[in-house]
């Protein structure tokens, strides 16, 4: 008995330090990805389009490689920590193909929860990028820029799901709806101060 519980616990132990291992590396790497996606925000709302791009680009690229290693370890890849990260990259991805191009990124590039939450937190930068058009007193494409905005709260209004399932979604929505309301209003006064002062 006491020989088969000392192998069993070798083996044990074998497994667990190769998980530690590899969740402190993963944890080291999705905060390096983190960082440069906050920077590629950062950078959108500068201008520097390109540049935002390659990081975006770089990070996703990382992410799939990760997410790929850590499917072995189903402890590991569903702690929430990798879904925070990926959440991240989707805000960032969308919010510059929205400014971009005027479009959303496909789905088949993230998992669908984290795809869910980053679109819903890119209404956020997206309203930025709106009050920074308005600062500058740029009225192109603004009623564009809140139309996609009320589209992707309509879109997220499809997924009612206990919050169980959902990590909490319906908060989301809550704030999204908030923010389209409160950017509407904003445009609507912006136009009648132009209207005036024409």
């Amino acid at each position: 008995m006491k020989k088969k519980l000392e192998k069993i616990e070798e083996k044990l132990i074998k497994f667990l330090d190769q998980e530690d291992e590899i969740r402190e590396k993963s944890l080291k790497v999705l905060r390096e990805i983190t960082r440069k996606i906050s920077s590629a925000i950062k950078n959108i709302h500068k201008g520097q389009i390109k540049e935002s791009k390659k990081d975006i680009d770089a990070c996703i690229i990382k992410l799939k490689k990760l997410k790929k290693n850590l499917k072995k370890y189903p402890e590991i890849y569903y702690q929430g920590f990798l879904h925070q990260t990926e959440k991240e990259v989707v805000e960032a991805k969308a919010t510059l193909t929205i400014i971009e191009k005027k479009d959303i990124p496909d789905l088949d590039d993230f998992d669908s929860l984290s795809y869910i939450h980053g679109l819903a937190e890119s209404i956020g930068e997206i309203r930025r990028f709106i009050l920074d058009k308005m600062r500058k007193e740029d009225s192109k494409d603004l009623d564009d820029y809140l139309e996609i905005m009320e589209e992707i709260y309509f879109f997220l209004l499809n997924f009612s799901y206990p919050d169980a399932i959902t990590r909490s979604l319906r908060k989301q929505i809550d704030y999204v709806r908030g923010i389209v309301e409160k950017t509407r209003g904003e445009i609507t006064t912006f136009y009648l101060f132009k209207k005036k002062a024409t």
